[in-house]
């Protein structure tokens, strides 16, 4: 599991300004629902009590044996209180449907915006963070968005509208009451000051553990066959049990710090409302304010209250949204390690040269892997490269692939170097058949077809690709066809998360197959076939001669079937080039040489340290 030094979070303000910056085009919806809530909440906190006021002014100055016919007097007034609601449900109805609009959208732009990020991150980042944990992050940030643009949207900016409209309204006609609506409003200030960091760092510890156990279960439900096969179901119960037992604990915490900021909250609303009622009634008694006043300052001092108090929860729920969105906030803030040059272009491969020049590169800062190391592989060369464990050579392909970036020197293609063209370009260019084939869960003939290049429609989206006679081609050339003909779809069966419905090898068959869909001219292969039984080896190698026909090829592998038959074999050994020949040459070297001594210690077929 990652630790916290691995998942940081975000400040409240980096979060906010992150959100924001999330909302991008729909921000004038959202806007105008803002000013829709904020005329609404005037109408309804402004000018229906003025009207109401007035009515009870005029109705308190009728005489004490008037005629009903003196009723007129007030009439207007009534009509005009009246439509003043309908406007008020009016601009809310108005308001709700921009609103909903506005953040329904930015969710899904900011769901969207977050993943893209995730693509553009590097091999070495994903390969440091839990991905479970990183898709809980991203999942618990895109409904904190949501929940955010809701609290604020519906409660804090009424809140804010009624304050306004009440010390507005108090200081004109009743400036004592308004003094006393402003010590509350102050004492109120004061508590939050004081007490929401601590109901925010509350919320985060109770988020940094619930996304950790969602992080576990993400993690053991993907690798479940490792979980059972190594009978750890109890261990890793144990350990969601006792990562959620931690997040109640924070979670309780939290409810036990809001309770007591509630309750001085509560109290210095109560101070407060008594301070108004205290002003009005001295006002009253002294006669200097009419029964309208003496109306609006009890209706302020109430409605201040209430929504002080409804203030808190809302408070309490967007500092616990930022806390849900701090996480991704800080993913959002790594910036990607691989990215594109201001200038760079696509990549032409005319012959299929591979250069690799002066490279350095390390995975941590302590210890290089390659120290200056140099290879030239040739137009349409088949090249080699085998060494013990830990010698370079999967890092080198990834290197090509440009997974990472090197440190210093040069890797060209055709003598374009890859910093220099776009990375889709350079990918399309190659085909890579990894040791342990991921497929995504789809068709078999989705998976074949997945990476060829994709038709846009009218709109400019892109379109799927899926050609059933190319498949069918590939199929039978890497011997897809022969098993498939034992499913029940055949080349429509979904192939189940990581392709785990199929077998090893036949995951490896697809990889290949895809590979030969794409045709690329410059081919690699980190041991595609060490997956494979000695059967289907041998169907599948004649494949991956046809395949590398056409192509430069870059061959990582340990079975010797594969490696004699290469041009060249480069053998690596602690990054660094020691032998290079043909299979025959560098057996002639004696048995001292490294290659020699592989050699000599196969078995079954492989190469081992």
């Amino acid at each position: 599991m990652a630790s916290d030094a691995e998942f940081p979070s975000a400040s409240a303000r980096e979060t906010i300004v992150f959100c924001w910056n999330q909302i991008g085009r729909h921000r004038r919806q959202l806007v105008v629902s803002w000013v829709f809530i904020a005329l609404a909440v005037l109408d309804a906190d402004l000018v229906c009590p003025l009207i109401f006021a007035s009515v009870l002014s005029r109705v308190a100055s009728l005489p004490a044996h008037g005629h009903a016919s003196e009723g007129h007097t007030f009439a207007s007034l009534l009509v005009a209180y009246a439509l003043a609601g309908l406007v008020s449900v009016g601009l809310w109805r108005i308001a709700g449907w921009n609103q909903w609009g506005s953040s329904l959208r930015s969710f899904s732009q900011g769901t969207t915006n977050g993943y893209r990020h995730l693509l553009t991150l590097s091999y070495r980042w994903h390969m440091d963070h839990p991905a479970g944990e990183v898709i809980s992050a991203l999942g618990n940030f895109s409904w904190a968005f949501v929940d955010m643009i809701d609290s604020f949207s519906w409660g804090l900016l009424p809140v804010a509208m009624v304050l306004l409209a009440a010390l507005g309204v108090l200081a004109v006609v009743a400036w004592p009451a308004a003094l006393a609506l402003l010590v509350m409003v102050g004492g109120f200030v004061w508590v939050m000051a004081r007490r929401l960091p601590l109901v925010r760092a509350a919320s985060q510890e109770f988020e940094d553990f619930h996304s950790q156990a969602t992080g576990v279960v993400a993690d053991t439900v993907t690798n479940l066959m490792a979980v059972r096969t190594a009978a750890a179901e109890p261990r890793e119960r144990q350990r969601v049990d006792d990562l959620m037992d931690q997040s109640v604990r924070a979670d309780l915490r939290a409810r036990s710090i809001f309770m007591r900021t509630q309750l001085q909250l509560e109290s210095s609303i109560v101070v407060g409302t008594f301070l108004a009622l205290l002003a009005g009634s001295w006002m009253a008694v002294h006669h200097w304010a009419s029964t309208a006043i003496v109306y609006l300052i009890l209706y302020y001092a109430a409605q201040v209250a209430l929504q002080l108090q409804q203030s808190f929860e809302s408070l309490r729920n967007f500092t616990r949204c930022l806390g849900r969105a701090a996480k991704f906030t800080a993913i959002s803030e790594v910036a990607p390690e691989v990215v594109d040059a201001d200038d760079a272009t696509a990549l032409v491969v005319s012959s299929g040269r591979v250069s690799f020049s002066d490279v350095r590169f390390s995975y941590r800062s302590t210890s290089e892997l390659f120290a200056g190391l140099t290879l030239e592989v040739e137009p349409g060369e088949h090249v080699a490269l085998v060494g013990p464990s830990g010698s370079g050579k999967s890092t080198l392909s990834k290197l090509l692939l440009r997974f990472m970036d090197i440190e210093n020197g040069t890797i060209a293609v055709d003598g374009q170097d890859i910093r220099s063209v776009t990375l889709t370009s350079l990918r399309q260019g190659i085909s890579y058949v990894p040791q342990d084939p991921q497929l995504l869960h789809r068709t078999i003939a989705e998976n074949i077809c997945y990476g060829l290049a994709a038709p846009s429609d009218a709109d400019g989206r892109l379109g799927p690709v899926l050609d059933p006679d190319l498949v069918a081609e590939v199929g039978r050339a890497a011997h897809v066809e022969e098993f498939i003909q034992d499913l029940p779809d055949r080349y429509d069966t979904l192939v189940g998360e990581r392709g785990l419905k199929l077998s090893g090898g036949q995951r490896q068959r697809v990889a290949i197959a895809q590979a030969m869909a794409k045709r690329a001219p410059i081919l690699v292969l980190d041991e595609a076939t060490s997956a494979l039984d000695s059967e289907s080896e041998h169907l599948v190698q004649e494949a991956l001669w046809r395949l590398m026909e056409n192509t430069t090829a870059v061959v990582i592998a340990h079975r010797l079937s594969t490696i004699a038959r290469m041009d060249r074999i480069i053998v690596l050994e602690q990054g660094r080039i020691v032998q290079e020949g043909s299979h025959q040459a560098l057996l002639a070297e004696g048995p001292e040489g490294l290659y020699g001594r592989l050699w000599r210690h196969q078995s079954g077929g492989f190469l081992v340290d």
